[in-house]
């Protein structure tokens, strides 16, 4: 039996998604998204009800609702980056996830289905570079909390890409443990979860 504290409410919708109650009235009226009436006659709604609901159409799922474990998305065009430091990442740290994509605009699709917490951000890719992914998000609400580590092989780049938005700066080459071992500044709930973890 699912207890009331389980489900959501038609306010807990509406912020969320940052709808009127008419809206989620209309999506539940059209079958679109089931719920659950109470004896008062009230909408609620079960997290995976509305998780299936929103892979469905192709829309972000709000913080609330991700998984607990932080995802970190590492967007970089060299396969050896994309091999190597996931693999790191999750030597070090137990209960993260890890993305990757090799171009921005991969990045940008994927965010879209999930958003992730952090984003380890390579500038200089085709397609679309990592300021423009920058300056893309920043832009969006949505996506603003992201925090992104960005890293590029020319010292220069430092100054303009943390007044675009990034929260921190490394430059290419150098070593990645200084990169790994900073992550639980941005990602707070890795700071008790480091350790070795065993991938099936």
């Amino acid at each position: 039996m699912t207890e009331e504290s389980d489900l959501l409410s038609t306010g807990d919708i509406c912020r969320m998604f940052k709808v009127n109650r008419v809206t989620v009235a209309d999506w539940v009226n059209s079958g679109r998204l089931p719920a659950i009436k109470t004896l008062g006659g009230h909408s609620r709604f079960h997290r995976e009800t509305i998780l299936e609901f929103l892979r469905a159409n192709s829309l972000p799922i709000p913080r609330e609702l991700q998984p607990e474990s932080p995802l970190i998305l590492i967007v970089d065009d060299e396969p050896s980056i994309l091999k190597t430091l996931p693999r790191r990442i999750l030597a070090r740290y137990s209960s993260v996830r890890v993305d990757i994509a090799d171009n921005g605009v991969d990045a940008l699709l994927k965010i879209g289905h999930e958003i992730p917490q952090a984003m380890i951000l390579d500038l200089l890719m085709p397609k679309m570079d990592g300021m423009d992914v920058i300056h893309r998000l920043k832009s969006e609400p949505t996506y603003a909390g992201i925090k992104i580590l960005a890293m590029s092989g020319y010292v220069k780049d430092e100054m303009a890409v943390l007044k675009a938005g990034a929260d921190a700066f490394f430059q290419k080459g150098s070593n990645l443990k200084d990169l790994i071992d900073i992550l639980p500044d941005y990602l707070p709930s890795l700071k008790s979860s480091a350790g070795t973890v065993t991938r099936t």
